[in-house]
C-alpha cells in the first residue's frame, strides 16, 4: 500500500489528560484530524501518566512520554537526588537521537545499543508518523518548566517528522534561554495554531513569520452537545468550577485568599438572595492520580459557608468524560467558571457561564466572544464586585442563554478551520 492510500499516523504530544479539560481538547482534535486526514486515521498519544491516562479514557492509545519522568537507573536517581537531573534528561535525549537515527537509515535494531525495547518502540512512532502534533491547550508559559517540552519539540525535529503546535495560548517567553530554543523550535516547525492575538504577539516577537501563524477557537468547541436545550424548571441551579492558585499568586497569599472569598461571596448571594442550589462541579476532579483535584479548594470553600447556606451547596467528586461534563453543566441556568474548560464546555452545553481569568487566556477568550461582561478577573475581584457581577447575569440570564446558544455555532466553526492550515502528509 502506497504511504497517500494507507491510514494516517499522528503522534499526539505534551498532553496532561488526567486534566479532564485536556482530554476535552484531546477529544476534539481526535474529531478535527480525522475529518481532515480520514476516518481510520490512528493515533498515538504520548502523557506522563500513560497508565492512568489508559485507565480512564479507553477512547485513546497512550505511551508514556519520552521527556519528563523520573530516572529508572540507579545512575540518575543518583544524579537527580544531588540536583544533576538536568543531565539526565540530557544524555537521554541525545540516545533517544541517535535511536531516532538508526530507524531512519534501516537499522532501528542497533538503537538497542543506546536505548530500551520499549523506547525503541515509542521512538519508532514518533520516525514512523506521519504528523507529529503538540497538544492544544495551556503549558508553554514560564509559570511551568519548559524543558521538558523543549526536548520533546527538538527530539521531534531529529527524527524529521512534521511538527504542528495545535490551538493554544503560550507566551510571553521572556528568558533568553527560552526565547533562543522557542524561536529555533517554530521556525522550523509547520504551523502555530493559536487561540488569541496575544499568543500571536509572543510568536512575532520571537521573528517567526506570520504566515507560520494561524487563529482559532479551542479544539474542545467542536463537541457537539445537540440542539438548544430544553427550559429547565424548577429552582435555580448553579455549578461552581475552582481552582488552586498556586501557581499564579506569585507568592502572594492574599491573592488567593481575595479569590476564595470572592467565591464564597457568590454562593453565598446565590442562596439567600435567589433561593439556589450550587453544586461544585469542575473539570479536574475524580482522579487520585492527578496532582490536584478542585475538591479541596471546593471543601475549604464549602466548610466556611455560613450555616444557613450550606444545606443548599454540594461538592460534586465525579469523574465524567468531557461530553458527559456537558451534559452535567447542560443541568444548570449558570455556570462560574475558574477553569478555562469548565467556561468553554459550558458554552458547547449552551449554557450562560461567568468566568474567572486567572490568566489572560479566558480574559482572551470572552472578550473575543463580546462577553467581557460575563468575566472577573483574579487580581481585581472583591466579594462586592463579584456579587454585582453575578447579579447582573441572573437579571438577564435569558439573553445570556440565546447569545451563548448562537456563539458555540460560531465558535465551533472557527475551531474546525484549522483543517485548512495542516499539512498534507
Amino acid at each position: 500500500m502506497s504511504k497517500s492510500a494507507r491510514p494516517k499516523h499522528i503522534v499526539i504530544t505534551n498532553i496532561v489528560s488526567l486534566n479532564t479539560g485536556d482530554a476535552a481538547i484531546l477529544w476534539g482534535m481526535f474529531q478535527i484530524l480525522r475529518e481532515r486526514y480520514g476516518a481510520d486515521t490512528r493515533f498515538t498519544v504520548f502523557d506522563k501518566s500513560s497508565k492512568a491516562a489508559n485507565k480512564y479514557y479507553p477512547w485513546a492509545t497512550f505511551r508514556q512520554s519520552l521527556f519528563g519522568n523520573r530516572p529508572e537507573s540507579w545512575i540518575g536517581k543518583k544524579l537527580q537526588a544531588k540536583g544533576y537531573g538536568h543531565w539526565v534528561e540530557r544524555i537521554r535525549y541525545l540516545a533517544l537521537s541517535v535511536a531516532s537515527r538508526m530507524i531512519r537509515w534501516k537499522v532501528g535494531a542497533l538503537g538497542r545499543l543506546f536505548v530500551s525495547r520499549e523506547d525503541l518502540r515509542s521512538v519508532s512512532e514518533y520516525v514512523n508518523a506521519d504528523l507529529v502534533v503538540s497538544t492544544g491547550g495551556t503549558y508553554l508559559t514560564e509559570n511551568y518548566g519548559l524543558w521538558t517540552n523543549i526536548r520533546d519539540y527538538r527530539f521531534t525535529l531529529v527524527t524529521g517528522t512534521p511538527l504542528v503546535f495545535f490551538t493554544q495560548t503560550l507566551g510571553p517567553f521572556t528568558r533568553p534561554e527560552y526565547r533562543k530554543a522557542f524561536t529555533d523550535i517554530f521556525q522550523r516547525s509547520f504551523a502555530i495554531l493559536l487561540r488569541d492575538e496575544r499568543s500571536r504577539d509572543h510568536v512575532l516577537d520571537l521573528g517567526v513569520p506570520a504566515a507560520k501563524i494561524g487563529l482559532a477557537k479551542d479544539a474542545a468547541f467542536v463537541m457537539d452537545a445537540g440542539s438548544k436545550p430544553a427550559e429547565l424548571p424548577g429552582k435555580l441551579r448553579i455549578a461552581v468550577s475552582v481552582r488552586t492558585m498556586h501557581f499564579f499568586n506569585r507568592g502572594d497569599r492574599s491573592l488567593a485568599d481575595q479569590y476564595k472569598s470572592s467565591v464564597a461571596a457568590m454562593v453565598i448571594a446565590a442562596v439567600r438572595d435567589h433561593d439556589a442550589e450550587v453544586v461544585f462541579l469542575s473539570t479536574c476532579q475524580g482522579i487520585p492520580e492527578y496532582w490536584t483535584d478542585d475538591t479541596r479548594l471546593a471543601d475549604e470553600i464549602v466548610s466556611g459557608l455560613p450555616e444557613d447556606v450550606g444545606p443548599a451547596v454540594t461538592v460534586d467528586r465525579q469523574f465524567r468524560q468531557p461530553t458527559e461534563i456537558v451534559e452535567a453543566y447542560q443541568g444548570f441556568q449558570l455556570v462560574i467558571a475558574t477553569r478555562m474548560h469548565a467556561a468553554i464546555l459550558s458554552l458547547v452545553a449552551g449554557t450562560p457561564v461567568l468566568g474567572i481569568a486567572y490568566e489572560f487566556k479566558l480574559e482572551e477568550l470572552f472578550h473575543q466572544l463580546g462577553m467581557d461582561d460575563a468575566r472577573l478577573s483574579t487580581s481585581e475581584m472583591t466579594p462586592e464586585y463579584s456579587i454585582k457581577t453575578l447579579e447582573s447575569m441572573l437579571a438577564d440570564l435569558e439573553r445570556w442563554r440565546n447569545k451563548v446558544v448562537h456563539l458555540r455555532a460560531e465558535c465551533r466553526a472557527e475551531a474546525e478551520s484549522v483543517k485548512d492550515m495542516l499539512p498534507d502528509v
